[in-house]
């Protein structure tokens, strides 16, 4: 069986954070190119194809780093397990179905977003760091809430519009990912079991 340790752990869910960033700033270059409604076609399916291999390794790291953790911790983690893939397996058929386009994302990551800030808002209340870092931990999931009201609303606007959401959520989830994963390090030492059932939560 694969077994992580946390330094292991720790750097895949950084990696995470970065990738999400990435996503973010490359979508929004692709939004900048997209100035003729001749090359919304295959600027729209460039920025799909992005987004599903985005959601593709996020959904293989988020696996990776449950791996070992010891069947009560992933039957924990099981929901946003579930969650991850299924949003990956949907980035994957909206790429290779013709009808799909950037709209049809923002619903689906909406619905992704709404998932991830119930699980936040879970994580901020069991929090046992500072009161500071709750009360940041608490305005990331109202973030995260907003951002999938969002993504509903633009859903219905100019795809321009609809992917630079989409980039800003992704430029969000990967600054509030690297955030969290900073505050987690400065939490004090717990009971071996506990940190690596929290570096997994942390990619609520």
């Amino acid at each position: 069986m694969l077994r992580l340790n946390e330094n292991t752990r720790v750097k895949l869910m950084t990696i995470h954070g970065f990738a999400m960033l990435a996503l973010g700033l490359s979508l929004f270059y692709i939004r900048s190119t997209m100035t003729h409604s001749w090359f919304y076609v295959f600027e729209g399916a460039f920025a799909l194809l992005l987004v599903a291999a985005s959601l593709l390794f996020i959904a293989g790291v988020d696996w990776l780093c449950a791996a070992g953790l010891g069947r009560r911790q992933v039957s924990r983690l099981r929901g946003f397990l579930f969650l991850s893939t299924a949003v990956a397996a949907c980035g994957v058929f909206l790429f290779l179905y013709p009808g799909a386009n950037i709209r049809i994302l923002c619903y689906v990551l909406a619905v992704y977003a709404l998932s991830l800030s119930l699980g936040k808002f879970g994580l901020a209340r069991a929090w046992v760091g500072t009161k500071r870092q709750q009360m940041v931990m608490y305005i990331l999931a109202g973030i995260a809430v907003a951002f999938s009201a969002a993504l509903v609303v633009f859903a219905g606007q100019d795809e321009r519009d609809a992917l630079a959401v989409v980039a800003a959520y992704s430029l969000f989830t990967g600054l509030q990912m690297l955030l969290t994963m900073y505050f987690l390090l400065q939490q004090p030492a717990q009971k071996p079991t506990k940190p690596s059932s929290a570096l997994n939560r942390a990619s609520v």
